[in-house]
């Protein structure tokens, strides 16, 4: 109940990089395992695209397996599995911080949701998942596409149009890339496949490269139409 319920919060613990100028855009950003707010908190700072509110939430701490062995680190969910009521529940939690930028910004188009690694995976989920309207766009970078075999049950309406970014580093031996490639090939299986920009980069382990952040950048401002 206390992840729960620090789910349900993230807007209090989140670090916000207010808009310079009139807020028209929002950007929500979530990191991967054992990192927080504080890991992109600088980058998105330098790259801030004009008029765009960026909210960088902190998943709560939590007993998660990794490799068979427990750890107690920031964690969006469990690393080895999960259910899909904790999966609604995540989404639930999060659909809150993109409700609240709803509100501020009129338009879902102005909102984009991405992360890095579990952050990424979880970005997919909630950008998929999500109805009301449809998003900006989804970035993934360093991610697996997860709750493969729950996939279908948790696409939106506007799931096979939502502009979404994937980036990869082709060495990365954490999230490997030929593990996403399976996944992204059952998004395109249930539809997905138009609205899919999928960039593997060479000698590029699990991190994000001076490329796929320029990438992030062009795709955040084609989207966002700045």
């Amino acid at each position: 109940m206390a992840v729960a319920a620090s789910m349900k919060n993230l807007i209090d613990t989140a670090h916000i990089i207010e808009s310079k100028g009139t807020h028209k855009y929002s950007i929500i950003w979530l990191h991967g395992i054992g990192n927080s707010s504080d890991t992109y908190k600088d980058i998105f700072t330098q790259i801030q695209p004009p008029n765009t509110r960026i909210i960088l939430p902190n998943a709560p701490q939590q007993w998660i397996t990794i490799q068979g062995r427990q750890h107690y680190l920031r964690s969006w969910y469990e690393a080895e599995g999960t259910d899909i009521p904790k999966i609604l529940q995540l989404n639930e939690a999060i659909n809150e911080l993109i409700d609240g930028e709803l509100k501020l910004v009129k338009d879902a188009s102005h909102i984009i949701i991405g992360g890095f690694s579990q952050g990424g995976s979880v970005s997919l989920i909630v950008g998929l998942f999500y109805s009301k309207q449809q998003l900006g766009g989804i970035v993934c970078c360093g991610s697996n596409v997860p709750f493969r075999d729950k996939i279908s049950q948790l696409m939106g309406e506007y799931a096979t149009k939502i502009p979404i970014l994937v980036y990869h580093g082709k060495d990365d031996d954490r999230v490997k890339w030929d593990v996403t490639k399976t996944g992204l090939e059952l998004l395109e299986k249930n539809g997905l496949k138009d609205n899919i920009q999928v960039v593997v980069e060479e000698g590029v382990g699990h991190t994000i490269s001076e490329k796929g952040l320029h990438l992030i950048v062009m795709f955040i401002t084609k989207q966002f139409k700045l």
